[in-house]
Order: structure tokens, then sequence, then C-alpha cells
């Protein structure tokens, strides 16, 4: 795979442009929203992923929250056109789907696969497979195939949220592992409302 020639965004940097194909069709560009809403661009794992798709209830439920600060976000993942549309066949979010699959996007903003060890990757099907069974008998939650996951392999997708303002200034930046919760939308809100301020809010890595 192409090696990233870039690091993460960093504070008061300008967040690097892009267009990408969005789920039930259509692109959706940053420069699309350049005056018009501050961004929180979240690189997540995938669709298959559980422990993604906690994540993305939490933030559509919360979504009016992120609205009323004038706010979208903007998933980004390494998955298809086609196989996002598979998913999105059967589930409604209230959030854009972009799909990455040949990583331009994640390498620009500095997310590289990782690989994982053997042990790693056996203990994270168990643990999966399990979030997918529980999903299913307590909530009717049905899966995609796990196709991207099978596609994969060995490798993982770290996590990126970067917050952008209106000018596509960088204006926070969190990163973390594959499978760790996201920053709480507390947390989040919390960022963007500084934001109106002017003030820069450092991230974390978890």
């Amino acid at each position: 795979m192409e090696q990233s020639t870039h690091a993460h965004p960093k504070l008061g940097e300008k967040a690097p442009d892009f267009r990408l194909a969005a789920a039930g069709g259509g692109e959706v560009a940053l420069s699309d929203y350049l005056g018009r809403k501050n961004l929180l661009l979240w690189f997540s794992k995938g669709l298959y992923c559980p422990f993604c798709r906690r994540n993305m209830a939490h933030l559509s439920q919360a979504y009016p929250q992120f609205v009323a600060l004038d706010t979208e976000i903007l998933q980004i993942t390494h998955n298809t056109q086609k196989e996002a549309n598979l998913y999105f066949q059967n589930y409604h979010l209230a959030t854009p789907y972009l799909c990455d699959a040949d990583w331009r996007v994640h390498l620009a903003y500095g997310v590289e696969l990782e690989r994982q060890s053997l042990g790693a990757v056996a203990e994270n099907w168990v643990t999966s497979t399990a979030m997918v069974a529980s999903d299913l008998v307590l909530h009717g939650e049905k899966s995609p195939p796990p196709i991207p996951a099978l596609r994969m392999g060995r490798f993982q997708s770290p996590q990126l949220v970067v917050a952008a303002d209106r000018a596509g200034v960088v204006r926070y930046v969190w990163n973390g592992g594959p499978f760790d919760t996201l920053p709480t939308v507390a947390d989040l809100l919390s960022a963007l409302e500084s934001m109106r301020s002017d003030l820069p809010v450092a991230g974390g890595a978890a």
C-alpha cells in the first residue's frame, strides 16, 4: 500500500480538500461547506465493525445538537460505494457516509493502515462476532457481510476526528485506535462551541 506523505492535520492549518462518492449516490467535497458550515470529519473503520456502528449510532442520535452548532458530520471510510449502498438499503443514518476505497483521502490526512498480529486479529474477530450476535438477539439488528474486513485481512484502520471551521481551518484533532470509543458527544460539542470564540482546541490521542 502507498505510504502517507502527510502527518495528521495540525491546529491552525487548512484541512486538505477532497471529493468522495457518498452512500446513496452523489459526491461530497469539503469545499462544498466552505463559508457555510463547520465540519466534523470522522475517519472510521467501516460498516461491518460493530464498534463503529455504536459510534455511528451515538453521533446520529445527537445529530440535532451538531446541527444547532451549524456543523455537518462527514464519516469517511475505506468502503466502496457498492458496499456502503448495500448497508444503507436497510439502515438510515442522519449524516453523510463517504467512501474512500483507494485511501487517497486517508493518506492525505495521515491515516495509514496498521498491521495487526494474528493474535490481535483473532481476538478482534471473536469480540466483533459476539457484539454482532448481541445486536441481532437484543435489537434485531442485522450486520452486512464482512466483505471489507475480509478484504483488509490483518490490517486495521486507526480512527481520526478533525473539526474544521467555516473557513476550512483545523480547530480540533483527536486520534485513536481502531476499536476505541470516540470522544463523548459532550466533548465534541464543547470543542465546536469553542470555535465560536476563535480559539483552537487540542484533541487527544486515545
